[in-house]
């Protein structure tokens, strides 16, 4: 065991490496068979732990999410990016094949450093026994580690993408997913009424969500924001 979690942790170490020598995020992906928001999760981490200089690519990410900050999709070019992060537009592209490319990397680089913000808040909560509290525990943990990520903000705002080509969707569609597991426990249990539409009544309460973390990153109050949503549970509740 303990030399298999070697060979991982080296195979982590050279792809890292790789990277940071000028390889594509892509292809390092492909090649260690991951999806490309592994490998860059994998350079958070090693940047985080003092290893060396931010990588290009994620210098690029993080450029696009700062950008995105104040402007939308289509009034941000990769040459615009490329200044902010101090890159040559030649190396931009390098990384980057196109915009789509680039913009979609930094969205999921914001996704990946969210999930293990709230996983971290998952590990370290005391969950209560009854599934209509858990669901509450559940947003509002989730909910405090959105506000503690900045870079979540390209998650929740109108970034100006058309809805087909919304490249945070599928992160949603998963947080959608794990409401409704919550919902159909709450439901087996008798906490909310049986005959509740628990597919739709998941994605209500997550378009909630979305437009309550909205608000926030355009200037709302965190403090109340959370109070909404740790009693986005009652709109379900049977009593």
């Amino acid at each position: 065991m303990a030399d298999r979690s070697s060979r991982g942790i080296a195979a982590r170490q050279a792809a890292v490496e790789r990277v940071l020598s000028g390889h594509s995020v892509a292809v390092v992906a492909e090649e260690a068979g991951v999806h490309p928001s592994t490998v860059h999760r994998w350079i958070n981490a090693a940047s985080a732990g003092g290893t060396g200089s931010v990588p290009t690519d994620l210098r690029l990410m993080l450029a696009t999410q700062e950008l995105l900050r104040d402007q939308d999709y289509s009034q941000i070019t990769v040459e615009d990016v490329a200044r902010h992060s101090g890159v040559a537009l030649r190396t931009a592209f390098h990384h980057f094949e196109s915009k789509r490319e680039l913009f979609r990397a930094a969205i999921d680089n914001a996704a990946m450093v969210l999930v293990e913000a709230m996983q971290h808040r998952y590990r370290e909560a005391q969950w209560p026994a009854d599934p209509l509290s858990q669901l509450s525990t559940f947003l509002g943990l989730s909910a405090e580690a959105i506000y503690a990520t900045p870079s979540a903000h390209v998650l929740f705002r109108d970034l100006g993408v058309p809805r087909s080509e919304c490249f945070s969707q599928r992160w949603h569609d998963t947080f959608e997913h794990a409401v409704e597991q919550l919902l159909a426990q709450c439901a087996a249990g008798g906490a909310i009424d049986p005959d509740t539409d628990v597919r739709a009544a998941a994605h209500e309460i997550t378009g909630a969500m979305r437009g309550i973390h909205a608000a926030v990153f355009d200037g709302g109050e965190p403090a109340q924001a959370l109070r909404i949503v740790y009693r986005l549970h009652l709109t379900v509740s049977v009593g």
